[in-house]
């Protein structure tokens, strides 16, 4: 269970350890005061039975007490208060100051996992669904931080003042002061024998359990159309409902268990003082033992109000270890993948010739996916000159999507070189962002304007207008938005289902030409134009030329006609390439595609 704890320390800087364990030592030491302040409660009491009952000195430890008149005892019972109150406010503030200093860190490591996440490569991102990408930043990150180390924390200075309230009862009478401890640990180690393995259980469900419904309902709403003409809305009602359950069931569980130790813990502070002050009365000690009567029962009070928050901080550490590990686990790869990067050599800064289009070289690259032995590309090599219209065309799983990955450099093949413009493609983003731009099949739209969805990234008040309309123009997108009635302002999050398949294409062709690439790359992105809109971009790719290097991946031939060189890929290597009409010559498939979309036999000119 403290293993979370070491990890989540582990993603700290040494002045931030630091930093934690004094505020953690501080906060238990503040422990020190209710002790002092119970010591004084005995005092109050010993001497109140003196002065008006009548019963001549009193003692406390041995030590003849002396004696206070009513204005001394009202300044003793004042001091007594004051030392609790000062406690208490003691304590709030470190309380408020510890988590406010583990909530920064939790920010910064969330903001270290999103990072790690999204510049990272493709086949990592991957590796989770969206529902476990927001998991982990957002709840699994404040589990890995102020779920652990806030609860250790109380841990901490509540198990130091039950250590300290029993050293004070073995001072004041150690046979009862052992029955006390005995008492009171066996209610603690009964509770966690008997909720411990309920809550561990209960914490995996919550955390699965928010997962699967967030899939659920990600996956609902992607297919609804589908799923709503099918008439397949029992399954994924199915799937939501079990997961819901889960989440519903472990929900209750949970509070089920952080309820009940209060009720335990009240129940037994009642039994025990019962139980003293009827051993106090049946040995006669009770009226010249009122000292030690008040001692052990504001301590047992101080007990109780240390065990119930022990408890619960106990329980609630058991469940968000559960909760913590997707985060924890994803924070130590990106720990470890800074380490790597920061132990390779510098390299010098290349610099590229401004405003001149990329050319792009592949030589022998393999690549295939993690936990699959097929190969994907296998020894493929691809030159494309500088200014050069390219198109890649194959059959469906041949790898076209995979080489266009490779080029973006969002993966990197396991062996081979991939250079765009002489340099890496990781690299080139870093030195000239922007001079590769992309557009896949179904471009994404983001909450705010169709402005700030053009100008991807750019705060609204830096997006420049006149390339903004420039690619508005190219992308054949100016009668659609003149439509609107905010033009360029309208919010996409209202005409989102409004917007048809090819608006939003064309919208994700002007993000890709608002940044004025030096190498655009098209996946399918005429896919969902209508015929009059894909001779508009036919009209924008031929003003490109020369220009910008222009890489089309494409089904459609009608697409393809007008490129410089075909590059057909089947089966993860490049099998043929030359012009259009030479490759539908050369190469059967590329044959039959033309004669299945009834082609004409030469390109218009």
């Amino acid at each position: 269970m403290f293993a979370a704890a070491r990890i989540s320390l582990s993603f700290m800087t040494k002045r931030e350890r630091t930093i934690y364990i004094a505020l953690v030592v501080s906060r238990a030491l503040v422990g020190v005061l209710d002790v002092f302040g119970i010591l004084l409660v005995g005092l109050v009491a010993s001497l109140g039975v003196s002065q008006f009952g009548g019963g001549g000195a009193s003692s406390m430890f041995g030590i003849t007490l002396p004696e206070l008149d009513g204005q001394g005892m009202l300044w003793l019972v004042v001091f007594t208060l004051g030392v609790f109150l000062i406690k208490a406010v003691v304590a709030i503030t470190l309380s408020r100051v510890l988590t406010s200093f583990i909530a920064r860190i939790e920010g910064r490591n969330a903001n270290l996992l999103a990072d790690h996440l999204l510049r990272g490569s493709l086949e990592r991102a991957k590796r989770l669904s969206k529902a476990e990408f927001q998991y982990a930043i957002t709840e699994s990150t404040m589990w890995s931080f102020t779920g652990v180390l806030n609860n250790v924390a109380s841990i901490v200075s509540e198990t130091f003042l039950l250590l300290i309230v029993a050293v004070v009862f073995f001072v004041v009478d150690p046979i009862v002061a052992v029955f006390a401890i005995v008492y009171f640990a066996g209610i603690v180690i009964g509770m966690q024998a008997f909720i411990g393995r309920m809550l561990k259980r209960a914490g995996n469900d919550a955390a699965a359990g928010t997962v699967e419904t967030t899939n659920a309902v990600s996956d609902t709403l992607d297919t609804f159309r589908e799923i709503s003409v099918l008439a397949k809305q029992d399954l994924f009602l199915s799937r939501l409902h079990t997961s819901r359950m889960r989440l519903a069931h472990s929900g209750s569980t949970l509070q089920f268990l952080g309820g009940m130790p209060r009720y335990v813990v009240e129940t037994a502070l009642i039994l025990g003082v019962v139980v003293f002050v009827g051993q106090q009365l049946l040995t006669g000690q009770l009226a010249t033992g009122l000292a030690t009567l008040g001692i052990f029962l504001a301590g047992a009070v101080r007990i109780i109000g240390s065990i119930l928050p022990l408890q619960t901080a106990v329980a609630a550490l058991k469940i968000n270890v559960e909760r913590a590990q997707l985060a924890q686990g994803l924070l130590g790869e990106a720990r470890d993948a800074r380490a790597v990067a920061s132990a390779l050599p510098v390299v010098d800064t290349p610099v590229l010739e401004p405003s001149t289009p990329l050319s792009v070289v592949i030589t022998n690259a393999d690549y295939s996916y993690a936990g699959d032995d097929h190969t994907t590309l296998g020894g493929i090599s691809l030159e494309i000159p500088a200014g050069q219209y390219a198109a890649v065309i194959g059959p469906s799983g041949a790898g076209k999507t995979t080489l266009v990955d490779v080029i973006l450099g969002l993966i990197t093949p396991q062996s081979g070189t991939v250079q765009i413009g002489g340099i890496e493609p990781n690299l080139l983003r870093t030195v000239a962002p922007g001079a590769v731009s992309y557009v896949p099949q179904k471009p994404g739209l983001v909450s705010g304007t169709i402005a700030e969805n053009i100008a991807l990234g750019v705060p609204a008040d830096e997006i420049d207008r006149d390339l903004l309309l420039k690619a508005v123009d190219a992308a054949y997108l100016g009668e659609f938005i003149s439509s609107l009635p905010n033009g360029l302002e309208t919010s996409v999050g209202k005409q989102a289902d409004a917007l048809s398949g090819g608006q939003i294409q064309r919208i994700g062709l002007a993000r890709a030409l608002y940044v004025q690439p030096r190498l655009l790359i098209l996946d399918e992105a005429t896919s969902g134009l209508d015929a009059g809109s894909e001779a508009f971009i036919g009209e924008t790719l031929k003003k490109l030329h020369g220009s910008v290097t222009v890489i089309v991946i494409a089904h459609r031939l009608s697409t393809v006609q007008h490129a410089d060189v075909v590059h057909v890929v089947e089966a993860g290597s490049i099998v043929a390439f030359g012009d259009f009409p030479t490759v539908k010559k050369t190469v059967p498939m590329v044959a039959e595609y033309v004669k299945l979309m009834s082609f004409d036999e030469e390109p218009p000119a």
